[in-house]
């Protein structure tokens, strides 16, 4: 098992749109063992590349608590490309290079992705409002050096908990009245209440 280095905001490899993936052979399959085992480390159920520091086009998921009732079960997405979306859903999410910094984001309720598996074999996928669905948009965003900042529901939300957590500069009790203001709500947030957490 290899933990990878995670890369936190602003590291500049979050924000550069990551290369397709051409050969497939053994150094692919050790990254993508190598992302499962840091994102299971870290408790998170998504993880792309460019958040391990390697700007290449995989990511991989796994939406299951892997206990016996429900066991892991990991998806390897190489190259995926996101070929229907329709609907909408909004949702709390978090993000293992944003850590602490939790809001509602905005996204597609029904996805199709195709992709390539591990043997370079072309995938379909098909999901709608559901974990899944919202953890592939959420990471297919990594791939494309776009973040779920820029997706926020609420922008007072975003900045709120973006200067919480000492990720960008504010004040933070005028943010918290302009968040209530807007009909927000300030509560404790439970480690088992989050939604999202890649």
């Amino acid at each position: 098992m290899a933990k990878l280095k995670l890369r936190f905001f602003p590291d500049p490899v979050l924000k550069k749109k990551a290369k397709k993936i051409t050969t497939f052979d053994r150094s692919v399959r050790k990254l993508a063992q190598d992302m499962l085992d840091t994102m299971y480390v870290e408790d998170g159920v998504g993880l792309a590349a460019p958040q391990v520091g390697v700007s290449k086009r995989m990511m991989v998921i796994d939406v299951h608590a892997g206990t016996d009732e429900d066991p892991a079960r990991p998806i390897v997405f190489i190259n995926p490309e996101i070929v229907e979306a329709e609907g909408e859903m909004v949702g709390q999410e978090g993000c293992l290079s944003f850590p602490g910094v939790f809001f509602e984001v905005k996204r597609a309720s029904k996805i199709v992705v195709k992709f390539q598996n591990l043997e370079g074999k072309e995938m379909r996928l098909e999901c709608e409002d559901n974990l899944l669905c919202r953890a592939i948009q959420h990471e297919m965003d990594h791939l494309n050096g776009d973040l779920f900042v820029d997706k926020a529901a609420s922008a007072i939300q975003r900045d709120l908990e973006m200067t919480k957590n000492g990720l960008m500069q504010g004040d933070l009790e005028e943010l918290e009245q302009k968040y209530l203001a807007e009909g927000g709500t300030l509560k404790v947030r439970s480690r088992s209440s989050v939604e999202v957490s890649n």
